[in-house]
């Protein structure tokens, strides 16, 4: 596996595990039809939570184990700011996603 793809698969890793710590993992999938939305980050049918365990989380794993190209330039932080507030108030979650940024802005 190359470098990128173990490192994404690590940060994956911990957004998982970031989102269990911080109470944010659902144990409940949301609808087909909230995860159809053609929003970005399906802005308008689930939280920014829901997004990253039921869309992105699912997506970059088949990318990672699949070797296919890394998508670059998530911009997660911005989202993840506005939904979350301050570094502060999630600052383990919010490190793992501004890691997560920073390597897909080197792909």
């Amino acid at each position: 596996m190359p470098r990128s793809h173990k490192e994404v698969e690590i940060l994956i890793i911990k957004l998982e595990q970031s989102l269990r710590e911080e109470m944010l993992w659902s144990s409940a999938a949301p609808s087909v039809e909230a995860l159809k939305s053609q929003l970005p980050f399906a802005l308008d049918t689930l939280f920014f939570e829901q997004w990253l365990q039921f869309v992105f989380i699912p997506k970059m794993t088949v990318i990672v184990h699949s070797q296919s190209a890394l998508p670059d330039n998530f911009k997660l932080l911005p989202m993840a700011e506005q939904r979350f507030g301050a570094a502060n108030n999630k600052p383990k979650l919010m490190e793992v996603i501004k890691q997560i940024d920073s390597i897909s802005a080197l792909s």
